[in-house]
């Protein structure tokens, strides 16, 4: 059995050799057949590619046992998921939240701590803080972080970040220097996405919709089995589609699109008015539902009916098949179903097949988890900045793993 020090990161395998740990990390245990099959690669050549990465530690013969193959026994593989670990960090405009997991995204250490400003340093100086802790003594190959912005889909700076006040900051850079881990930056609903796909209720699925309502309204998806980001890193904008020429405006002065009945703001600061209770926060709109109060179900079944203008909008352009619903808004949106289910039959196009919807109740933890997800992918995908990384720290410390060794 190979030492820690001996197990390479997934960024120093070849091509052929991460394509089949990214296959096992998305779909589960394979058999090499099929493995040969799914990737197109020759019997002679995916033996030489699971010979190398068996040899190296990435991947292992799987618990599950023998799988029959076309007649012929075959034991599945799969990756040795602990041996590659990942640091994943949300960043809000109150806090930082931070998570260590495996390759897979299996939640393995958490922390958490508040922020009182938004100012760049002193936020940097947090998120690489806990980078550290979470890390501290564990085969660490990456960090991904995740926050609201116009991020490609791995970069290495915020851009355009709104709620925060941050542009063109070079936040990759500046962990790198302090942890000696290669980092990733992304949007973080599109690395919400990611970790629903790879370990979340999206598992087993290529083609789906991650829709966040909150604050704001986003929307990550996955295509053909990657996380679609756009040419420009900004797909998915999605808050000012049109849901109704005549409905209230937002603060942007669109009349009747999806934020102005979808974002928090929109719902609670609707039945304020109506109640006269400048305080009204989205916990107490709900409960006001709940006990049948008019306005706040009005106000619901408004929002409800806007979500699901946006769902049939997605299923009818992209066929998707499967749409998760998540966010810091998702109590009130559970309370809208029956009035998303209306919209979406109304809306939908009549030749198109009705998605499966769920409902994902994610605290920060999840988001953070679903960064970690995002470094995975980056190393395997992307490995050529990673790979720099490590080089440099290697010269250093050559035979130490982890941000803490």
């Amino acid at each position: 059995m190979q030492s820690r020090t001996e197990i390479r990161p997934l960024a120093a395998h070849g091509h052929s050799g991460r394509a089949v740990v990214r296959d096992l990390l998305v779909h589960g245990p394979r058999p090499r057949a099929e493995l040969a099959r799914r990737l197109r690669l020759s019997p002679a050549a995916l033996t030489k590619v699971t010979r190398e990465l068996l040899e190296s530690g990435a991947i292992r013969p799987s618990e599950q046992g023998a799988t029959d193959t076309g007649g012929r026994p075959g034991v599945p593989l799969e990756v040795a998921v602990a041996d590659h670990q990942m640091v994943g960090v949300k960043v809000t405009g109150d806090g930082v939240y931070a998570v260590r997991t495996d390759a897979l995204g299996c939640v393995m250490r958490t922390a958490r701590a508040e922020l009182t400003t938004t100012d760049v340093d002193p936020v940097v100086a947090q998120i690489i803080e806990m980078v550290k802790e979470v890390a501290e003594d564990a085969p660490v190959e990456a960090v991904g972080i995740g926050l609201a912005g116009a991020m490609a889909r791995f970069d290495d700076r915020v851009r355009l970040s709104l709620y925060l006040g941050w542009d063109d900051v070079p936040l990759a850079d500046a962990v790198e220097r302090a942890c000696g881990l290669p980092t990733v930056v992304s949007n973080d609903v599109r690395a919400l996405t990611a970790g629903v796909h790879w370990s979340g209720p999206g598992r087993g699925h290529d083609d789906l919709a991650v829709v966040t309502t909150g604050v704001g309204l986003g929307l990550g998806l996955v295509v053909e089995g990657r996380t679609h980001a756009g040419v420009g890193g900004r797909a998915g904008m999605i808050g000012h589609h049109r849901v109704d020429p005549g409905g209230p405006v937002c603060d942007q002065g669109h009349r009747g699109c999806a934020s102005s009945y979808l974002t928090t703001a929109a719902i609670t600061g609707a039945v304020a008015v109506a109640h006269g209770e400048p305080g009204m926060t989205l916990e107490r709109v709900c409960e006001l539902a709940d006990a049948g109060d008019g306005v706040a179900r009005r106000v619901l079944d408004d929002a409800g009916h806007a979500l699901g203008v946006v769902v049939a909008s997605l299923v009818d352009l992209l066929e998707l098949p499967l749409v998760i619903l998540a966010g810091d808004g998702i109590p009130a949106v559970v309370r809208t179903r029956d009035a998303l289910e209306r919209s979406l039959a109304e809306h939908l196009d009549a030749g198109a097949q009705p998605p499966e919807v769920r409902f994902l109740m994610s605290d920060f933890d999840e988001w953070a988890r679903g960064a970690a997800v995002v470094a995975s992918q980056w190393v395997l995908l992307e490995p050529a900045r990673a790979r720099r990384v490590w080089a440099r720290r290697h010269q250093h410390e050559p035979s130490r793993r982890g941000a803490g060794a």
